[in-house]
């Protein structure tokens, strides 16, 4: 859920170029950023992987991006999934085949063992300790796996340890 909610974060999508990735032309930005700096981690993942994910992101952008009627000022973006510029074609992800789209490829990226070793480190290193403590976030990895990805879980684990709560 967590990395759903950040894949159609409007400025993922607008920084990353991925709104205009269509199908015939992916943008392989998007895809790749993903995995690398919100997911998995360098080395998790091949060039083959982000290309066929950058195909299954294809189509997802936004409604009317600059309101003519507000060209100024704040404005809410909207997402919006355009079927026709979407690459229905079979796409083979991190060693899964099938017809995948951008929902899809999140639900590949979470069970992988390095998206829970990668969240994990991060969360520990930012609120316990830039050293990592590898035993704690082995822990915290497998609470975010047993409780099917539930950040929440992962957090209430992680403000509860002593680790957390030490002068360290």
């Amino acid at each position: 859920r967590l990395l759903q909610e950040m894949s159609c974060d409007p400025a993922m999508l607008i920084w990353l170029d991925g709104r205009g990735s269509k199908k015939g032309n992916p943008n392989e930005n998007y895809a790749r950023e993903l995995m690398e700096l919100f997911s998995l981690g360098i080395g998790n993942y091949t060039e083959e992987d982000v290309k066929d994910c950058a195909r299954a992101f294809t189509g997802w952008t936004f409604k009317n991006p600059i309101p003519a009627a507000k060209p100024y000022g704040r404005f809410t973006w909207e997402f919006e999934f355009r079927p026709d510029q979407h690459d229905y074609a079979e796409k083979t992800f991190l060693g899964e085949t099938g017809n995948w789209d951008g929902a899809d490829i999140i639900d590949i990226i979470v069970k992988q063992p390095a998206c829970a070793q990668f969240i994990a480190k991060r969360l520990h290193n930012y609120f316990v300790s830039d050293v990592p403590d590898q035993a704690a976030i082995d822990e915290l990895a497998e609470v975010f796996t047993a409780s099917q990805y539930d950040i929440r879980a992962v957090m209430r684990t992680l403000f509860m340890s002593d680790a957390f709560r030490s002068a360290n």
